[in-house]
């Protein structure tokens, strides 16, 4: 039995307010299927302006609140005992795509990958990373592969890379956000057949829409919507600080509220933005529908992120879009059986770290470990 080459690993999603870490314990080997054990969650949070647009103004400070954390800042938190760690790349600066080569996969070679790549990534070749994963080829289907793209600035991988082993961490990888959310976000065990999902993540700086149809993401969209934004919205329409608007918004979300002194303006507002938020999602998902010739339908939104947890966002949503919306589970493909006490609120926030979390406690040698 070949033992895990990066024992105790952990994901860790840094983005630019906040920072959180999960380490899960791979139990696969007791049972079929693969299965894992929450160890630990945490977050911090980080003052503005220490990252902006997923890019690290103020390394060694941003350092300093990761030490923090990892160390524990409570009287119950141990320090987190690993040396390995998997990490996201922010959405905002990195890119993913799916193409397809009309060749059987004995037939590609990785020349071959390579000048086709070039011609997707949106940034400076000579400045880039970029990797890929062939994907096995379905039953029926011939003389074409599909290839999991993804590339980002060499300058942005290299920044996040010594910030984590300034630390005295080891990088284990560093991914895309949007498949380590699908990793979290999708249902691992679950035949999707004829149906695509839509996922909805909902940050505090930024958000994105993820589409996730024949067993890979096929597309991903950045969205104008952010609860950072909303906040602001809320703050210049009715003349109140960021923290009162903050409270607002966390109050009472999409209920028109007649009695509350903002009541009826607050709601105009938030409405507005959730309006602006769906016309977008709908454009994105009629895109799809229009430029892959495979694609299935939409069947259901799933919502991730701090953000999502405006009130009756779901509600709203699946009322204007006429497709099932509802607030997903990060921990969905755990597989345990202990009680996670977190509530459905914070559990949003985590939908990145899990994904990561999952993947740094794979081990590479055990296919069934694998999600």
């Amino acid at each position: 039995m070949f033992s895990h080459p990066f024992p105790n690993a952990f994901g860790i999603d840094i983005s630019d307010l906040s920072v959180k870490v999960v380490k899960l314990q791979n139990v696969s080997h007791r049972r079929r299927n693969a299965s894992y054990e929450l160890q630990d969650y945490r977050s911090i949070a980080l003052p503005p302006g220490l990252i902006v647009n997923g890019i690290i103004q103020e390394p060694e400070k941003v350092r300093k609140y990761i030490s923090h954390l990892l160390e524990g800042r409570k009287k119950h938190e141990k320090p987190i005992k690993g040396h390995w760690a998997v990490a996201s790349i922010p959405e905002a600066q990195s890119f993913v795509k799916l193409i397809h080569i009309p060749k059987e996969i004995p037939d590609i070679i990785e020349e071959e990958i390579i000048d086709i790549a070039k011609k997707h990534i949106p940034f400076d070749e000579d400045d880039s990373f970029f990797d890929w994963q062939i994907l096995p080829q379905k039953k029926g289907q011939t003389k074409s592969t599909a290839i999991l793209l993804v590339a980002t600035p060499q300058t942005i991988a290299r920044n996040y890379t010594y910030l984590i082993e300034s630390l005295g961490l080891g990088v284990v990888a560093l991914e895309n956000e949007a498949l380590s959310i699908s990793r979290a976000m999708v249902t691992a065990q679950k035949a999707y057949d004829g149906e695509a999902r839509a996922i909805l993540d909902l940050g505090a700086t930024h958000s994105s829409m993820i589409i996730h149809d024949h067993d890979i993401i096929q597309f991903t969209v950045s969205l104008p919507y952010s609860g950072e934004l909303v906040t602001t919205a809320l703050s210049q329409r009715l003349q109140i600080s960021r923290e009162d608007a903050e409270k607002i918004k966390t109050k009472y979300g999409l209920f028109a509220n007649t009695k509350s002194k903002y009541g009826k303006k607050a709601w105009s507002v938030i409405a507005s933005q959730t309006n602006t938020l769906m016309k977008e999602v709908q454009k994105a998902i009629n895109f799809y529908y229009s430029h892959f010739p495979n694609a299935d339908k939409v069947t259901k939104i799933v919502l991730s992120g701090g953000a999502a947890n405006l009130k009756r966002l779901d509600d709203v949503m699946s009322h204007k879009l006429h497709i099932d919306c509802t607030r997903g589970n990060p921990w969905k493909n755990l597989s345990h059986r202990k009680k996670i006490n977190l509530k459905v609120q914070t559990s949003l926030g985590y939908a990145t770290a899990v994904g990561l979390a999952l993947r740094a406690a794979d081990n590479p040698f055990f296919k069934k470990d694998i999600i």
